[in-house]
């Protein structure tokens, strides 16, 4: 798929840098990747079924998940939290 193709998934990238920089940066890395991404660590944290229906890849979403538990630990809880800022903040944050 080109880059074009999978902007259409993007929320931020490439227009919306001031809105939320965090998640623009990560979008333009999934692009970088082809979109593709390794599904093994969302999986091992029981997100198989997580939000199938918002239109996101799982690809990106195990990218912005990884960047998540680096920057807040590997805690038991810290999927929790993931779960919170994807649905509240990732989502609906987009104007």
């Amino acid at each position: 798929m080109s880059d074009n193709d999978l902007e259409k998934y993007c929320r931020y990238y490439p227009f919306d840098f001031e809105r939320n920089a965090v998640a623009y940066f990560y979008e333009k890395q999934w692009l970088l990747l082809d979109g593709k991404y390794p599904l093994n660590e969302y999986y091992e944290c029981g997100l198989e079924s997580f939000s199938t229906e918002d239109g996101v890849p799982e690809t990106l979403k195990a990218l912005l998940l990884n960047r998540f538990l680096l920057s807040n630990g590997y805690f038991t809880h810290t999927v929790d939290l993931f779960k919170l800022w994807y649905e509240t903040f990732y989502l609906q944050n987009k104007s």
